[in-house]
């Protein structure tokens, strides 16, 4: 009998692909401003929350927020940003 594979825990936080389209591994840059993106919607835009389970001062959350472009308002990239 075929064995099936194990059950996953069910998560809303969604999952952060390591790959890109091409099969290559995802530059760092880009796995991280996805992952502060999907934290700052699974803790509803609590940038302390979002620093302390990211393992970061929020001085360093917002200056990672300003880096890439997004709004610590909405928690999304600010296209107007330089």
């Amino acid at each position: 009998a075929e064995l099936d594979p194990p059950a996953r825990p069910q998560s809303r936080f969604g999952t952060l692909r390591a790959l890109d389209e091409r099969g290559n591994v995802r530059a760092l840059a880009d796995v991280e401003l996805e992952m502060i993106k999907l934290a700052i919607d699974h803790y509803n835009g609590q940038m302390s929350e979002v620093a302390r389970r990211l393992g970061i001062g929020r001085s360093t959350l917002y200056r990672k927020l300003k880096e890439y472009g997004i709004d610590p308002e909405t928690g999304r990239l600010d296209r107007l940003a330089s």
